[in-house]
């Protein structure tokens, strides 16, 4: 079996740290607010990954920047069938707008399934990329976000002030 060669750095963004890590599948892990692990924040590359990170730096760079509304980086999400059917209906929500948890469990199939669809999107190993903070209570609340609410707040503000 041949090892996996993962490849990570980390990106300044207006919420704070984002380690980036992938393989030369693409791009697994995206970690908000992250301490630096490697010194300097300096890039641990294997070959087959490194345009990968350079694409999801690109791509991130501009979606702070208020630029990009879709993300083309190759992703390799590992997780759970339930988990995956979870993430994958995140794409189908535009940016600049927001579905509740019950709208998501319908999405995949479970009408029911609103707490599990929560911790699912607790576990998303791709947060920005698979939008999980588009997800909000039937009631407006914001729900939870694994960053914490405030970046929760941030991207759904950055999004709003960006549509259109």
């Amino acid at each position: 079996m041949l090892e996996r060669k993962i490849c990570s750095t980390l990106l300044n963004s207006p919420i704070g740290l984002i380690e980036l890590s992938a393989t030369n599948r693409g791009l697994f892990s995206v970690k908000i607010g992250c301490t630096p692990r490697f010194i300097g924040g300096a890039r641990r590359c294997c070959e087959e990954g490194c345009e990968v990170l350079k694409c999801a730096e690109h791509e991130l760079k501009e979606y702070f920047e208020g630029r990009r509304k879709e993300f083309t980086v190759r992703l390799e999400v590992v997780g759970s069938r339930f988990d995956v059917r979870v993430w994958s209906a995140l794409r189908s929500i535009p940016y600049g707008e927001v579905r509740s948890y019950r709208w998501l469990s319908k999405q995949i199939g479970y009408p029911n399934a609103c707490r599990a669809v929560g911790s699912a999107l607790s576990r998303n190993p791709l947060p920005i990329l698979l939008p999980c903070h588009r997800v909000v209570r039937e009631d407006g609340g914001l729900g939870g976000y694994s960053a914490g609410l405030d970046v929760k707040r941030f991207l759904l503000r950055l999004e709003r002030d960006n549509t259109g």
